[in-house]
């Protein structure tokens, strides 16, 4: 880690904050002059070239995304595949795995529901069973329960390193090693944690891993990167499955069926170039940023947030070790709905989930914007107590 970031300097970078205090990352990240700039550049390839702009352009742009993606998490461009979605995305990888009557898939009730309802879907044809686990705060998952649900008859282990509803960062390497002694499969939904928490996948020895561009990596929506271990690759064929999927696509042979050596062989369609553009240039922030930096502001702003709320007398779901918390601060609220429109009339944009106000600085904030945030909660809970 550096200490020598001009933070104000990167903030001036996106003009949102010019007006307005924006502390809602763990929704959607911000847009950067960088990635606006990017947007118009596809606007003037399409424009100036119409189609030729595939080949001269567009195609190895999307090679560009995954190898620039590959630096932020220690891998090679060849294991990366550029998906639409994460529901896309484990819906591919179901497809690879075969699931009889007694075969088992193991998550949470804290993970994205996305995960379970493909599998979900899949039991209810008789293929395979799904094991939801259980969590007693609706903060985070007891690692040991978690763990004790994992047998031989598991074939996939899928979990977050970030729980979405609360911002604790689950123990997942713990999970990983026993999913790993019982030959099942680890699938990792990193969409809450890449960007503001470092991960290197060759250390971690992770199967498979899903984060996307809309939050912390600064790129908008329609960009979700599929991390899948080279070792892994040529063993895994997806019955759901497209034309990019395969390694002579041009070609349009539609009597035969040839997958990709690289994680190419796990994408379906055409990809959303005008995604791919400012997700690029989102990426290249945060490279250039470092995550090791960003993890250091972010959890300064985050420790500033909930340490100021906590004097006040507010309830929040975090952990006492800030250090095992991710920039997303839940306060207990009777009425989400309503503090989050008070807040916006401040100038405050938050979000909400059912009994709690979700609030997510991240390294574009300040201080100011913290004690802003924190003033206006503090008014609005004078105001009226029966609201925190």
């Amino acid at each position: 880690m550096t200490n020598d970031v001009n933070w104000q300097n990167l903030r001036n970078q996106f003009p949102t904050l010019d007006k307005i205090n924006y502390l809602n990352t763990c929704s959607l990240g911000l847009l950067s002059n960088q990635s606006k700039d990017a947007l118009l550049t596809y606007i003037d390839t399409w424009t100036t070239q119409g189609a030729s702009a595939w080949y001269s352009d567009w195609l190895e742009k999307t090679n560009s995304l995954k190898a620039e993606f590959a630096k932020l998490i220690n891998a090679s461009a060849d294991e990366i595949a550029i998906m639409p979605s994460v529901s896309q995305a484990i819906a591919v990888i179901s497809s690879c795995i075969d699931l009889g009557t007694d075969d088992e898939v193991v998550t949470s009730e804290l993970d994205f529901p996305t995960i379970a309802h493909n599998f979900k879907a899949r039991e209810l044809k008789g293929q395979g069973k799904v094991k939801i686990v259980k969590s007693e705060s609706m903060e985070y998952v007891d690692t040991d329960k978690f763990i004790s649900q994992i047998s031989e008859k598991t074939k996939l282990v899928a979990t977050s390193r970030v729980y979405f509803l609360s911002g604790y960062i689950n123990d997942y390497e713990k999970i990983l090693k026993v999913a790993r002694s019982n030959k099942a499969l680890f699938f990792l939904d990193d969409y809450q944690a890449t960007g503001q928490l470092p991960i290197n996948v060759k250390d971690k020895d992770i199967d498979i891993m899903v984060s996307g561009g809309l939050k912390w990596l600064l790129g908008g929506s329609g960009i979700v990167y599929m991390y899948v271990k080279k070792e892994l690759i040529n063993q895994l064929e997806p019955s759901v499955t497209g034309w990019f999927s395969h390694k002579r696509q041009f070609e349009f042979d539609p009597h035969t069926i040839e997958f990709s050596d690289t994680a190419a062989r796990f994408e379906t369609g055409t990809p959303s170039i005008s995604a791919v553009y400012p997700a690029e240039q989102g990426l290249k922030f945060i490279n250039d940023t470092g995550v090791e930096n960003i993890r250091h502001r972010t959890l300064h702003l985050t420790s500033l947030l909930i340490n100021s709320l906590i004097e006040l007398g507010f309830s929040l779901k975090v952990p006492e070790d800030l250090n095992n918390h991710a920039s997303i601060t839940m306060i207990e609220c009777s009425n989400p709905p309503f503090v989050v429109e008070e807040l916006k009339k401040a100038g405050i944009i938050v979000d909400s989930r059912p009994g709690c106000v979700r609030i997510s600085p991240f390294f574009y904030n300040n201080e100011s914007e913290i004690d802003h945030c924190v003033n206006v909660l503090s008014n609005l809970k004078n105001s009226d107590s029966s609201l925190f």
